[in-house]
């Protein structure tokens, strides 16, 4: 792989003195109205209002529209291209409120109550390209930028298309975010057929969003690259996330839009959940925009259960349906019905995600063609920054640290595949052999380990510990079975006098659903702790057996019929079973220290209606430790004993009804931050997604001032504020990451060196504070260079998974004085690879990477 020396970006930013005029309409909220909502509103503040299914309903149902306020009492609440009839706002806002504000009062008759009010409707001029700076320097877009800018580009490109790999393709405006971002989308979807997945529909999305970066004068405009998929064959299996129950996203399209008025191919978004009805389990629609589409528009709506059964049967009607596949959800097997009880049944979509570099590199040359004459230009490549802070580290570690590691596997082959990963995959020697008997009669094998460590394994029977857990009965409560289970495994096999970590065997997901029970996995995770022992799981492993005339075989660890894939699982779980037990090593001294030091992790975790602190510390004796809040301060414990508090219920601040919960997570961060008592070298690591609206406003882009902190708690706007220096917080510094996550609010980034361009790593400066860093291409990612998937003729292309190293954004936030930015940024760089339990890069430095394990303890 040629060598990079420059980083490209795929982003645009808004260049000094462009304007890009608009004229539209806006209107405020009808008074009246909002004078009955109030009235009628069990919450006595309009802030509580849920008005963010408002926006989703209006933002969809009318293409005119380009914006709609959250606070109902802005100036502009509505702005459109033209007048929105009165019916679909009224419509809207009578749903909204009697399926969010008043649900239960069936009585109230919102449709009767919002009849008597029209929308005064004035014109407004808009600069979709306006803005000042904030006092760090930061860019400060105007409110109408970050509203209608993403809207008004993914509309330009859904009208125009674009051209692509010398081809002009067609787009359409993509479902309505309610965040002010839009997408235009590669339309009609590409059909695939894959003999083993079956058939299903994908196509490309370019997402419009708008945002800032500390300290620096001119807003960006992302054009993101991704992939939607839409499956042709039953759903079989939609993974529950977040503890709640299941749920899906349907994409209506109906031609020739869903009101009489509309002429233009309207795209909606609509989610469904699974209920219980008397017949059994269905999806249905959850309350809202099917609601208000059956007031306004002719046009039939096909039942969700319906579609989910049979999604093939209902593309290319008035009003399609499409599943918006997810990650995770498994569908019917081609010829499903036929199958035999040894065949799969279950399958992921066959379109894979993610595109090659050739895909970013083409779409934001194209995009270029269409932002320049905007005035929107292209962020400059960076130049790679040279350090003498090696590129990768590994913790030392202590080879007579005793472990005790136990196997709960139902399968003997399991067993396998895990001894041999710790004997040829990990280095260990066995040394003893033995047999001792439990309490309850039952023989265990116990083999001990020399090599990285001192380890013990003990080899137990599983029995049903990891057995399905049966759905609750008509009149049982939710949890009842899993409680039941976690008292049987207690009794079962009882609490550990010493600490210790278990893997256990356990089914996928999808065997669960398909014998109609619900997956144990959170469970056994709620159980083990409390014995003291730490969890691990692992899905079976099987044999390999090459099928006969087979083109491709896979490799396998020598002397063994286990493929290296099934090899490399069982080496992480125990490896992660390991850190779990608090091995975590030594770790080289951060630049220009040379006594002792420390690296803090600040994380959040939100669960249940509460927040979850979490700070772990490093020091330079390999030493991991955590802290939770209490009622009076904070609780210093072994890292390895976090699974167990989380468990148990500890470190939860619960929100206060109407009191102001960020109070005290900005004193917990205040005393992790030690300012008053500490001296020695610290650094403490923070994610920008958590704690900027949750206690410590500094780390906002607007106002984070570097080197000039701000407590946690306090308002960085307020003059009256002290601004602490180096000099008042001795030995502190503090770095801020933000990471490509969900929100994109990183821009992807390829390496460029002169026409040539790929996958590249480093340190990349932006400008004095801010850097981006990137990881080594990771084995998985394969996939040739030259593969692309913009190019129709190369339909099958959409079967290979594609993707890139994603940079990761530093901002050296506060240090002190003589501190080599750039080494202390290459030292945060390595801590992405310094981890003893895996040679797998991770998104977070180790300090923040630990504590971000720990929400699969939550109860």
């Amino acid at each position: 792989m040629p060598r990079y020396d420059h980083l490209r970006l795929i982003a645009h930013e808004i260049a000094p003195g462009a304007s890009l005029p608009v004229t539209c309409l806006t209107a405020r909220f009808p008074k009246l109205w909002l004078r009955r909502i109030r009235s009628q509103a069990p919450y006595g503040d309009d802030r509580k209002l849920p008005t963010w299914s408002l926006v989703e309903l209006l933002d969809t149902l009318d293409p005119n529209i380009i914006h709609v306020a959250s606070k109902v009492d802005d100036e502009h609440w509505l702005i459109s291209h033209a007048r929105v009839d009165r019916q679909v706002v009224r419509t809207a806002v009578a749903v909204w409120a009697s399926t969010r504000v008043t649900p239960d009062r069936p009585d109230l008759d919102w449709f009767d109550l919002l009849n008597d009010e029209e929308l005064d409707w004035q014109p407004t001029e808009l600069d979709l390209l306006a803005g000042r700076t904030h006092p760090n320097g930061t860019a400060k877009p105007d409110p109408a930028v970050f509203r209608m800018l993403p809207g008004y580009l993914a509309g330009l490109v859904a009208a125009v298309g674009m051209q692509i790999r010398g081809g002009h393709r067609p787009f359409i405006l993509g479902p309505v975010d309610n965040s002010g971002r839009r997408s235009a989308i590669w339309w009609p979807p590409e059909r695939i057929d894959d003999p083993k997945l079956g058939a299903g529909l994908w196509a490309p999305k370019i997402d419009f969003h708008v945002e800032t970066v500390p300290t620096h004068g001119r807003a960006r405009v992302h054009a993101e690259l991704s992939t939607v998929r839409f499956p042709l064959q039953p759903v079989r299996y939609v993974p529950a996330r977040g503890g709640k129950s299941p749920s899906m996203t349907l994409w209506l399209l109906a031609g020739s839009g869903y009101l009489r008025a509309a002429e233009q191919p309207t795209l909606v978004s609509a989610s469904i959940g699974r209920r219980r009805f008397d017949e059994g389990y269905r999806w249905a629609w959850n309350p809202g925009l099917a609601h208000a589409l059956a007031r306004l528009t002719h046009h039939d709506f096909p039942d969700p259960h319906d579609v989910v059964i049979a999604p093939a049967a209902y593309v290319g009607r008035p009003v399609s349906a499409y599943v918006l596949y997810s990650t995770g959800t498994k569908l019917s097997a081609p010829n499903d019905e036929e199958a035999d009880d040894k065949t799969v049944k279950s399958v992921l979509h066959a379109a894979k995600t993610g595109f090659l570099p050739i895909d970013h590199y083409d779409l934001h040359t194209s995009m270029r063609e269409i932002l320049e004459p905007l005035g929107i230009v292209a962020v400059p490549d960076l130049r790679e920054a040279k350090t003498p802070v090696p590129r990768l580290f590994r913790p030392a570690a202590d080879a007579h640290a005793p472990y005790t590691l136990e196997l709960w596997t139902e399968s003997p082959v399991t067993r396998q595949a895990i001894l041999a990963a710790i004997t040829q995959e990990l280095g260990y020697n066995e040394t003893t052999s033995a047999t001792r008997s439990a309490e309850d009669g039952e023989v265990i094998e116990v083999r001990s380990y020399s090599g990285p460590c001192n380890l013990t394994v003990e080899i137990r029977d599983q029995h049903d510990i990891a057995a399905g857990i049966p759905r609750p009965a008509k009149g049982e409560k939710q949890g009842d079975q899993a409680a039941h289970r976690i008292r049987h495994i207690e009794r079962m096999i009882g609490r550990s006098a010493d600490r210790r970590a278990a893997i256990v065997e356990i089914r996928t997901p999808a065997y669960f659903e398909a014998i109609n029970k619900d997956d144990p996995y959170s469970t056994l995770k709620q159980a083990f702790p409390p014995l003291n022992r730490r969890l691990q799981c692992i899905h079976p492993i099987n044999h390999y057996i090459p099928k006969p005339g087979a083109k491709v075989v896979k490799k396998t660890l020598p002397g063994t019929q286990f493929t290296l894939g099934d090899i490399h699982r069982a080496t992480a779980s125990v490896q992660d079973a390991l850190r779990s037990l608090g091995r975590v090593g030594v770790l080289p001294a951060p630049p220009g220290i040379t006594g002792d030091f420390e690296l803090i992790g600040i994380w959040l975790e939100t669960h249940n209606g509460a927040d979850i602190p979490i700070v772990v510390r490093i020091t330079n004796d390999g030493t991991a430790t955590a802290q939770l809040a209490t009622n009076d301060g904070t609780e210093e414990l072994p890292y390895a004993d976090l699974p167990l508090a989380l468990t148990a219920g500890q470190g939860r601040l619960p929100r206060p009804k109407g009191g102001n919960f960020r109070i005290r997570i900005a004193e917990f961060l205040t005393a992790a931050l030690g300012i008053d008592l500490a001296t020695h070298d610290r650094a403490v690591f923070i994610r920008t997604s958590t704690f900027r609206t949750r206690g410590w406003d500094w780390l906002q882009d607007q106002h984070l001032t570097p080197d000039r902190l701000v407590l946690p708690g306090q308002d960085p706007v307020d003059d009256s504020v002290e601004h602490l220096t180096p000099v008042k917080c001795p030995g502190l510094r503090v770095i801020r990451i933000r990471e490509r996550d969900s929100q994109e609010e990183v821009p992807r980034g390829l390496g460029v060196k002169e026409e040539a361009y790929g996958r590249t790593s480093g340190v990349y400066p932006f400008n004095d504070h801010v850097f981006y860093a990137v990881n080594p291409r990771s084995d998985q990612m394969q996939t040739p260079l030259t593969v692309t998937k913009l190019d129709p003729d190369q339909t099958r292309n959409a079967l290979k998974q594609g993707s890139n190293p994603n940079p990761v954004e530093v901002v050296t936030a506060f240090l002190q004085p003589g501190d080599d930015r750039h080494a202390w940024v290459a030292y945060t760089q390595a801590l992405r690879r310094a981890s003893l339990h895996t040679d797998i890069s991770s998104t977070l430095p180790l300090p923040l990477h630990l504590p971000s394990l720990a929400d699969e303890y939550l109860p």
